[in-house]
């Protein structure tokens, strides 16, 4: 049984931003944030990225933006990879990934799905200070207030006639254009085998599972 995009989303959309940046920051749009800095920076995307506290709160343990792309010293944008071709309808996206994060753990955390946390949609707190992220356990980068959606574009189209309540922060890119940008089939296919080349039993056979 072949494994999903979805599974391999993040590890694949990392690779292909890192390998090629200046490529991948033209059809983002993000060249006028910061022209020279993809080309001199050799890794600029990250996964599954820690939040920092915010208003006071931490953020339940699960709460990781999936990709950061730095943009700048000290800068990141987010982006959200939602590469399924169902069940991403706006009813779901309004009603359950963009619902307000509410306090949680007896006022010390935040509890909420990531879009609405990079939406900062905090009940009673208004965005009033930077939300960040740590990288590695040790750089912090503040995330710029617009964030990105990555999705199919199938998805993309159907969202045009019946689209989610973003804000105007959000910006919608089609998987299929970081794709083309990457170097389309050939490309694709050669990383995502690369990415997929490992020996599964010294990985999960004779290497111990230090899990217990």
């Amino acid at each position: 049984m072949l494994l999903s995009l979805t599974y391999l989303s993040e590890a694949i959309f990392v690779e292909i931003v890192n390998c090629k940046r200046s490529a991948f920051a033209e059809v983002a749009r993000l060249k006028d944030i910061a022209p020279d800095f993809f080309d001199q920076t050799p890794t600029v995307a990250f996964r599954e990225v820690p939040l920092e506290p915010y208003a006071h709160r931490r953020f339940d343990g699960a709460s990781r933006v999936g990709t950061v792309v730095s943009v700048a010293p000290g800068l990141a944008t987010a982006f959200e990879l939602k590469l399924g071709t169902t069940r991403l309808t706006k009813t779901r996206v309004d009603d359950e990934w963009l619902a307000e994060c509410t306090p949680s753990h007896g006022g010390s955390r935040w509890s909420g799905n990531m879009m609405a946390i990079l939406e900062r949609r905090f009940k009673d707190t208004k965005p009033e200070r930077d939300l960040c992220v740590k990288v590695n356990n040790e750089q912090v980068y503040a995330l710029t207030r617009s964030w990105y959606v990555v999705a199919r574009r199938s998805v993309l189209d159907s969202w045009r006639t019946s689209s989610p309540k973003f804000s105007g922060q959000v910006q919608l890119l089609a998987f299929e254009d970081v794709v083309e940008a990457f170097g389309g089939k050939p490309a694709f296919n050669e990383l995502v085998g690369e990415l997929l080349n490992i020996d599964y039993y010294d990985a999960w056979i004779a290497t111990p599972d230090d899990a217990g």
